[in-house]
């Protein structure tokens, strides 16, 4: 890895990264904050307001009374997929394609940096960057928890919300940075870079809406992830690890790998 290229990375892509911890960060402090420990009966009349298909749309349709399900229910359900997903896909294709199509990896091939270091770090940054997003989110939410509701948050659940969650994104990531790295110019990059995220993204949000729809779930990388389940114990998350980390492991070298090999305009 290049250190010096690490941290340029750092200096050009901090402000993208805040923007989303900002975001996100307060989303969830909110969803806290209105947690009624009573009940959750607000919430549910609520939610009948709107359509019945547009909650379940949304993973609004169960909604756990006791704290770290509700977040579950509320964080964890929707926006967990959709804020990690843009970030994903505006980072890995600034990390690469970008800097391919604008010319600016020729000068760093120019350096005693080899193609496949200077390819690795960009991964490795990605990687990275979404490990801290995650550890805000897990420290926010946790802070946020023990401030307005002491010992009400199951830490350990909560830890395993992040982590899969985590995991998930860096394969939604790598999935990004693969076409990235295939692409010499942004507009290809992007366009297939996002048409895998968000194909899963619509799978995964029809397959909520009734029974007849529910089978497009199994094409969905992110029906791997159910926050609720998780909270209730019903999902493995020692197999959803693992299967997020092969995800990654092997995009990540396949990535490194149509790297080192293809042509780079000059």
């Amino acid at each position: 890895m290049s250190i010096p290229l690490f941290l340029k990375n750092i200096k050009n892509n901090t402000l993208l990264l805040l923007v989303f911890v900002a975001l996100m960060s307060i989303y969830l402090a909110v969803i806290i904050y209105i947690y009624d420990p009573s009940g959750v009966g607000a919430m549910v009349d609520m939610m009948s307001i709107l359509p019945a298909t547009l909650v379940n749309a949304m993973g609004f349709g169960t909604i756990d009374s006791g704290l770290t399900g509700f977040i579950a229910s509320l964080f964890y359900g929707f926006l967990i997929y959709l804020f990690p997903m843009v970030y994903c896909i505006i980072l890995a294709n600034r990390l690469v394609a970008k800097w391919v199509y604008e010319g600016s990896f020729t000068s760093l091939l120019c350096t005693p940096n080899s193609r496949i270091k200077i390819i690795v770090t960009q991964g490795i940054y990605l990687l990275a960057s979404i490990a801290v997003l995650f550890t805000v989110l897990f420290l926010v939410g946790y802070g946020m928890s023990e401030q307005f509701f002491p010992g009400m948050l199951e830490v350990k659940v909560f830890l395993k919300l992040n982590l899969g969650a985590c995991l998930m994104t860096m394969t939604i990531g790598m999935f990004c940075f693969f076409f990235s790295c295939l692409f010499n110019s942004t507009k290809p990059a992007l366009f297939f870079g996002a048409l895998i995220p968000i194909g899963f993204f619509v799978l995964n949000t029809l397959s909520k809406l009734s029974e007849r729809t529910a089978f497009l779930g199994k094409f969905s990388l992110y029906n791997a992830f159910d926050g609720l389940a998780i909270v209730n114990g019903q999902a493995n998350i020692t197999l959803i690890i693992g299967g997020f980390a092969i995800f990654i492991g092997v995009l990540f070298v396949a990535a490194v790998g149509v790297f080192s090999l293809k042509r780079l305009p000059v």
